[in-house]
Parts: structure tokens; C-alpha cells; sequence
């Protein structure tokens, strides 16, 4: 059997992305070296009490490691005050103890929130990078009450993602000399190389101390003309001889929900009772370099709903990120510079299977599930769709391969599959990450599809029983200390399709250009960091035809009391529907934190921009107030709303308000009580419309939501939702939904 030739465009992105690294690796310049300290990690055999206080001889033997550069906003000097890190381990957990000094305890900024939601309080942390490669990190954030946060940074594609949930024990205090805060931290919930000897990881220690300035302090000097954080942070050796144990997570769910629904026009609920529903998710490390997970008819009903957006007058799907389980542990596993696995797009599996592991400069990951709701984005050069099959089953397979070369930098591939009756959807792809010196990356990434649609696909949305196109992207980024630059180029063809990733555009051809200048003050300076920024694109779809050229200019200024300043400011000639309009935007998003218990932002737009609905231009009016005030330590609200006025000629097109209204009372740092409003309200003049529109459009839902959890995996929900709408039939809005649910789960570590 005679294999085929790739299309054209598929050879030449090949060929561009081998030239591209032949050539960046024929000039490859060793990553300046510093002077980093190796810390040496004592083993005890008594375990301290995690409780945030340091009682006398239990941490006597802990390495101590100061903490006390300041790196943000100024640079590299001695911080204001004083901190450190206390660092043992005994063989199955690491731990550690952190002594913030300060200089006015009763400045500290601390409540009790829930996980993952700390980040304007006072807070420290623990950076590990595990496998010593300076490509990936796990890290902790604790504030002085233990509240906890993790995340995981991806160095690689300069990303941090804060969903990933560890399961890992804190503390902390706030005392009459400013805050300790201890942590316990399984080496199981962690990745690194199984070695006999002694392990060598990368760490940071930071702490922040939001006053008047938000300043971050680090065990470890920041040089700003390096681009990279891994490559800068110091080395922990220790954990010998570590022991084989049985790595294994056992989580069972149960969910309980009532759900009844109504239709207006009838006025009865009706609905099927209580539901339980049990599912089980397994974690198990078969060593701590390769994990297996698997789930079993997974409850992945979502607790907390997702943050209200503005959608009138916006032609493409909007992005929701992931937040169930069992596809967030390793989820970084499946990362590229193109979005092709976005597993979001699973929305109702009886099953799954991953598979993710690092072997020296191997990394690879492999997913298997079912999909009995099939959905996916059909998108085009100006607007995208979404598309369903129904109920029908597919099943979906993923797998991704890397390998680490030279001083930070991977060779990657990444094939995803999606398939049910008379469906099918295929994407192959190769990528790249090249680090040629410290300021300069080059990510480059070239893909292929093929698919196949139903009858039922073809007909509804117009596409072909048959499609096949390559999509390309290449960019070249610089950041120094002064200036930072980029030039891009994106080549997606017409019938190019990621039904398991989230691209919602194809067919067009894109290059930017980005150049910026930041400066910094030396602490004394009202502004401590002004950047500006000139930025040039051009869009053309692949018959050449000019759908955007654009200029912006940025403004991004940073000040006392916490302040922020993010101006941008532009011009376009867009092309829709047939004709080209000029557009103009202004955009001003200001904030600033006046006391320690009350931050306030607002976004300013005004623009003059297309009216997609009608194919003319209008001019745009959008304010975007946000205020988050806190009521003593347990007591917190955040308040977001928008309203967009819109004017064409003849008079107001519509007037849109989205409101998001959270308020929160925790309890401690386990559990809360929460309200959430979401409400829209849209107002449109039919008369100025070509199409037949509602006059009036509202949407209201609400949820009450009690939490307590042991751990990240170990908790208990409990709560109430409803949901309804208005439009021209109705005089108020008329429920439609209404669900009464509890969900209990338990981590089971045998």
C-alpha cells in the first residue's frame, strides 16, 4: 500500500518548522548560568504538628532559608521585611514552616476564603520544580489563615494553571509579630524522577505583602533580561533511598439532585423526583513519574456556575474553562501553542482513561473516554456555531508526545480523534518551543485535520460529508528588561477542524507585530511600571480578501494603593457582510485598592464598531464598575456589572446589563455559604432592526451553595438553583428551571 503525500501547505509548514529549528539550534547560545544555592534537605523521624505555630524542638532541625529579596516592583534589593523558610522531610511528606515577620501585624491582609481565591491577601509559597527540568512547576500558596492555593506553571507555554487541585495539609497564624504558616505536603501528590539517591529540585520560596504596593519577595534573585523563571530559582537536594509505597486514590461520589422544569406557556412543573447517581474517579501513580486515571460513570455536574458574559453583538463562541477532576491532574500533559485539547468539549462521558508521564525528556499523555452528548464548534473566517449530534455516543482518544532538547526546549506531537455514526474528526500535529537565547522564543506549530460529517451536520449547518485542511502558526517573542517584542504569522485553512480543542476561527491568514518599552521605579517613584506598546495586524481570509487591518496602542501603568491603569486605544477597517467600516475604540480599565477591605475597577469603552445584527456602524458606550469589599475575616462581597449602550443612526439600538453578584460567608477556611445572582437584561428597538428581534430579553438565575471540605477532594455540597427568562411574551420573568442537589465525595487513600 502506497502512502500519500501531504497536501502542499502541510509540506511547507513542515519544511518551515525543521528549517526553524535546524537553524535555531546551529546558533544556540547556553542560558546564562547563575550562581544558584543548593539546599540539603534533612530527614527526621518525627513529624511536626501542622497548626501554624513553632513549638519549641519540632522544626530543630529544618533547614532555614531567608526569604528576604524583593524582585516586584523593585528590583533585587533587600525587602522591607523580613521572612523564612524552614525545609525537612521524612520520607513520605515534605515539610515546611514559613515565618513572615512584619513590621505592623495589624496590616496584614487575611480572611478565611475558599481554596484557589487568596491571591490579593497576604500570602507564601513554595515553588517545586520536580523533575529539575525547568519546564514545569507545582505550586502552593498559603495565606496566614492556611487558606490554600496550587497551581501548576507550564514554562514552556507560559501558562498557570490554578484548577489543578493537591491534596496537601496547612496552617497559620497571625501573631503579635506578624504570621506563621506550616505545611504538610505528601510526596505523592507530586511528579518527579524515582531515583535511589538523593532527588534535585528546582525551588523557589516567595511571599507577598500587599500594602501600598503589591511587593513580592523570593528566596532567589529575578534577572529581568532573562525570560525564563525556572531557569533562575535554586536547587533542594535531599529525599534518599525513598521508599516504594502504594500510591493509590480511591474517590467515590455520590450526587443526589431533584430537577424540575416548566414551561411558561403551560405553568406546571414537572419533574422525575430524586436522582442519586454514584460514580467513582481512581488515581494511581504507578511510580511517581507515570499516573493512571480512570473514572467510572463520573458525576461531573458543575457546583459553582461559571462567570457571567456579554454576548449580545458577539459573532464567535465564547471560552468556559474546565474544572472537573478527573481531567485536570496531568492536564498540562496535553498542552500546546494551539488550543487542540480542550477537554470541555467531553460533556457527558460514561467513562475515561488517561495515562500521563515524564521519562527523562520524555513526556507523553493519552486519554480515552465516551461522549454520550456530542458537541463541537463549526467555525468560519467571521463567526463560529456550535453543533451537536444529539445523544448520539462518540468516543474520543487523545494522545500527545514531547521531548526536551537543548536548554528549554521540546519537539512535540499531538493526534486527537472523535468519532460516532457517519462522524469523524482527526487532528495530527507537530510543535515546537525553542529558546535560542535568554529573551527569545519561537513557538511553532503545524496541524492537519480530516472529517467527516452526517447528513444531519451537512444539512443544518452547510458543511461538505467530507473535509480536510491544515492550519499553521509560527511567532517569534522577545522580552528583555526594557523591551519586549513579538512577530506572529497564523495560516488556518478554510476546512480546518478541532472538534476536541477551542478553535473558533479558520479560514484566514494573520500577521502581528508587537513592539514595547517598560520602565520601573526604584521604589520611591509614584508610577513603579509604565509599559507602552505599538501593535500592527493584518486578516485576510484564504482568497485574499482583507478582513481587518488594525493598529492598537497600549498603556499599562501601575501605582500607589495598589493602582492600575490598562489603556488601549486603536483603529480598524473591518470587512462584514460585503463592506468595510472603520473602527475606532478607546478602552480604559482603572482600579485601585483604598483600604485593606475594599477594592474597586472599571473598564471604559468607547468605540465605534460594527453592528453584525444590521451591517452598519454604531458607536458603543461600555462601563464595567467591579467592587470586592470585605466585612471583617469571614464576610466577603464581589459585585460585577456591565452595561453597553448602543447607537446607530435613527437612535438606540439596544441597551444591554449583565450583572454577577456573589456574596460569601466562610465560615473558616473549610467551609462557606454562598449567593450567586446572575442577571441580564436586554433592551432592543425593533424598529431599528432588519430581522425580527425580542423587544426585551432577560435571564435570571441564582444558586445558594453550602460548602465544607476535609481536603481538595474530600467535601460536601449542598444547595439550591433556579433559572428563568423574559422576553416579549411574558410581563415578568417566569421560572424554568429549579434543582435542589447535594454531592458528597471522599478521598480514600488506602
Amino acid at each position: 500500500m502506497e502512502l500519500s503525500s501531504p497536501p502542499p501547505s502541510t509540506r511547507a509548514a513542515i519544511l518551515l518548522l525543521l528549517t526553524a529549528a535546524i537553524l535555531t539550534f546551529s546558533g544556540l547560545e547556553q542560558i546564562n548560568a547563575q550562581s544558584l544555592t543548593t539546599y540539603d534537605i534533612p530527614r527526621i523521624s518525627t513529624e511536626p504538628r501542622i497548626d501554624g505555630q513553632i513549638d519549641e524542638g519540632e522544626w530543630s532541625q529544618a533547614t532555614r532559608v531567608s526569604i528576604n529579596i524583593e524582585i516586584n516592583p523593585r528590583d533585587n534589593v533587600t525587602a522591607d521585611v523580613e521572612a523564612e523558610a524552614l525545609l525537612m522531610e521524612d520520607g513520605e511528606v515534605l515539610y515546611v514552616a514559613f515565618i513572615a515577620h512584619d513590621n505592623d501585624p495589624n496590616q496584614i491582609r487575611a480572611v478565611y476564603r475558599d481554596r484557589d481565591s487568596m491571591w490579593d491577601d497576604d500570602w507564601v509559597a513554595i515553588v517545586l520544580d520536580t523533575f529539575n527540568d525547568e519546564r514545569r512547576a507545582f505550586e502552593f500558596f498559603i495565606n496566614p489563615f492556611g487558606v490554600q492555593g496550587d497551581a501548576i506553571f507550564d514554562q514552556v507555554n507560559g501558562r498557570e494553571d490554578t484548577a489543578w487541585n493537591g491534596i496537601w495539609d496547612s496552617a497559620g497564624q497571625i501573631n503579635e509579630t506578624g504570621h506563621v504558616v506550616e505545611l504538610a505536603l505528601p510526596l505523592k501528590q507530586l511528579r518527579f524522577s524515582p531515583s535511589d539517591g538523593a532527588q534535585t529540585w528546582g525551588i523557589d520560596l516567595l511571599r507577598s505583602h500587599p500594602r501600598s504596593r503589591g511587593n513580592r519577595i523570593s528566596s532567589n534573585r529575578r534577572d529581568r533580561d532573562i525570560s525564563c523563571y525556572l531557569c533562575q530559582i535554586g536547587k533542594l537536594r535531599g529525599f534518599d533511598n525513598l521508599e516504594a509505597s502504594r500510591n493509590l486514590e480511591i474517590i467515590p461520589t455520590l450526587t443526589s439532585t431533584a430537577v424540575e422544569n416548566r414551561n411558561p406557556a403551560v405553568g406546571d412543573w414537572d419533574g422525575d423526583g430524586i436522582d442519586p447517581e454514584g460514580s467513582v474517579d481512581i488515581r494511581w501513580g504507578i511510580t511517581q513519574d507515570l499516573y493512571l486515571n480512570a473514572t467510572v460513570n463520573p458525576d461531573f455536574s458543575q457546583v459553582e456556575a461559571d462567570s457571567a458574559q456579554l454576548t449580545i453583538n458577539n459573532t464567535f463562541s465564547l471560552f468556559f474553562p474546565e474544572r472537573r477532576t478527573f481531567f485536570l491532574d496531568g492536564a498540562d500533559y496535553f498542552d500546546t501553542f494551539e488550543n487542540l485539547v480542550h477537554t470541555r468539549n467531553i460533556s457527558d462521558p460514561d467513562y475515561g482513561l488517561k495515562l500521563t508521564g515524564k521519562s527523562g525528556d520524555h513526556t507523553y499523555g493519552l486519554l480515552a473516554a465516551n461522549d454520550t452528548n456530542t458537541s463541537f464548534l463549526i467555525p468560519g473566517s467571521l463567526s463560529s456555531r456550535v453543533a451537536s449530534l444529539g445523544e448520539e455516543e462518540s468516543k474520543v482518544a487523545i494522545g500527545r508526545y514531547r521531548i526536551d532538547i537543548f536548554n528549554n526546549s521540546t519537539l512535540g506531537a499531538v493526534i486527537t480523534d472523535r468519532s460516532a455514526q457517519g462522524y469523524n474528526n482527526t487532528v495530527t500535529s507537530i510543535d515546537a518551543a525553542l529558546r535560542p537565547t535568554d529573551q527569545d522564543t519561537i513557538s511553532i506549530q503545524s496541524m492537519h485535520s480530516s472529517s467527516d460529517y452526517p447528513t444531519l451536520i451537512q444539512d443544518r449547518y452547510n458543511q461538505a460529508s467530507s473535509l480536510s485542511d491544515s492550519s499553521h502558526r509560527i511567532e517569534y517573542n522577545h522580552n528583555d528588561r526594557f523591551w519586549d517584542w513579538r512577530v506572529g504569522y497564523t495560516d488556518a485553512g478554510t476546512d480546518f477542524r478541532a472538534d476536541l480543542g477551542f478553535i473558533n476561527r479558520v479560514d484566514y491568514k494573520f500577521i502581528v507585530t508587537t513592539v514595547g518599552r517598560t520602565w520601573r521605579g526604584d521604589g520611591e517613584d509614584f508610577f513603579s511600571r509604565i509599559r507602552v506598546a505599538l501593535d500592527y495586524d493584518r486578516t485576510e481570509d484564504q482568497s485574499g480578501l482583507q478582513l481587518e487591518e488594525e493598529l492598537e496602542l497600549f498603556l499599562n501603568m501601575n501605582g500607589p494603593k495598589q493602582s492600575f491603569l490598562n489603556g488601549l486605544f486603536g483603529g480598524s477597517e473591518t470587512y462584514w457582510n460585503g463592506k468595510y467600516f472603520d473602527e475606532q475604540f478607546n478602552q480604559i480599565v482603572i482600579g485601585f485598592t483604598p483600604t485593606a477591605n475594599l477594592r474597586v475597577s472599571s473598564q471604559i469603552r468607547y468605540e465605534d464598531v460594527v453592528d453584525f445584527a444590521n451591517t452598519r456602524i454604531g458607536h458603543s458606550r461600555r462601563y464595567g464598575p467591579s467592587i470586592n469589599y470585605l466585612w471583617g475575616t469571614h464576610m466577603q462581597l464581589n459585585l460585577r456589572h456591565t452595561l453597553q449602550q448602543f447607537d446607530v443612526d435613527g437612535g438606540r439600538l439596544f441597551t444591554a446589563n449583565l450583572t454577577d453578584l456573589k456574596t460569601t460567608y466562610q465560615f473558616s477556611a473549610r467551609s462557606f455559604l454562598r449567593f450567586t445572582l446572575q442577571y441580564t437584561d436586554n433592551e432592543r428597538n425593533q424598529d431599528l432592526y432588519i430581522k425580527a428581534v425580542q423587544q426585551k430579553s432577560k435571564e435570571l438565575t441564582t444558586q445558594l451553595l453550602y460548602s465544607y471540605k476535609v481536603n481538595a477532594a474530600t467535601r460536601f455540597f449542598i444547595g439550591y438553583s433556579d433559572a428563568g427568562f423574559q422576553d416579549d411574551a411574558y410581563d415578568t420573568v417566569e421560572k424554568t428551571n429549579r434543582t435542589l442537589f447535594a454531592k458528597f465525595s471522599y478521598a480514600w487513600l488506602p
